[in-house]
C-alpha cells in the first residue's frame, strides 16, 4: 500500500471547499481512491491530504494524472501558501489497533 501525502498551508480566507475544488478531478463524485483531508488542530490553515493507493508504484505513477484536475497545480497556487511536504510513502508496518 503507498500513501501519497501533502502537507500545504492555506492562504488566509481559504475554505477547505475552495481547496479541495481546486484538485478534485472534474465530474467525480467519489474521488478515484480513498482520501482524507485533515486540518491541524494548531493551524486551521494547515491542511494534510493524504491519497490510499492500493497499487504499485509504477501504477501509480501511470494513474497520477486521473488524480487530479489537469489544471490542478495553477489552480492550487492561487490558494496554497506554502507546501510543507510531499511524498509516496509505503507500508512497511500495518498493525490493527486493538
Amino acid at each position: 500500500m503507498l500513501r501519497a501525502v501533502f502537507v500545504r498551508t492555506l492562504k488566509p480566507g481559504v475554505t477547505y471547499e475552495q481547496f479541495k475544488d481546486a484538485w478534485w478531478p472534474e465530474g467525480n463524485d467519489k474521488y478515484p481512491v480513498p482520501v482524507n483531508i485533515a486540518r491541524n488542530t494548531a493551524d486551521d490553515r494547515q491542511v494534510v491530504t493524504i491519497l490510499h493507493l492500493d497499487m504499485s508504484l509504477a501504477e501509480f505513477e501511470e494513474r497520477r494524472a486521473s488524480l487530479t484536475r489537469p489544471d490542478a497545480l495553477e489552480r492550487l497556487a492561487e490558494l496554497v501558501e506554502s507546501t510543507d511536504l510531499v511524498g509516496v510513502f509505503e507500508d512497511v508496518c500495518e498493525e490493527a489497533a486493538a
